[in-house]
């Protein structure tokens, strides 16, 4: 059972790496380079499932409705890096 747990907490920690390496991509890259370019659609499609729930609980928020940034990635990052802090490395 403990070997499981481990397979499972070292799966989610690598998940949620990579989740806010594409992430902080995604943001480079918009503000670089066209949206059009391979690299940045894939950037998008993999994170977006990732950030719209966090996008559409932060649309409630009247503060937030006519700020210019998109704070749904800094929420995002933020709360994967509260996920990651949470889970027990073993």
């Amino acid at each position: 059972m403990d070997q499981l747990l481990y397979i499972i907490t070292r799966s989610v920690h690598l998940f949620i790496a990579a989740m806010m390496l594409f992430l902080f991509a995604r943001v480079l890259l918009s503000f670089f380079f066209d949206e059009e370019m391979p690299l940045n659609v894939f950037c998008c499609v993999v994170t977006e499932p990732v950030v719209y729930p966090v996008r559409v609980l932060l649309s409630h928020i009247p503060a937030l409705e006519d700020f210019p940034i998109d704070v749904s990635f800094m929420a995002t990052y933020f709360i994967l890096m509260l996920v990651q802090a949470a889970l027990p490395l073993s």
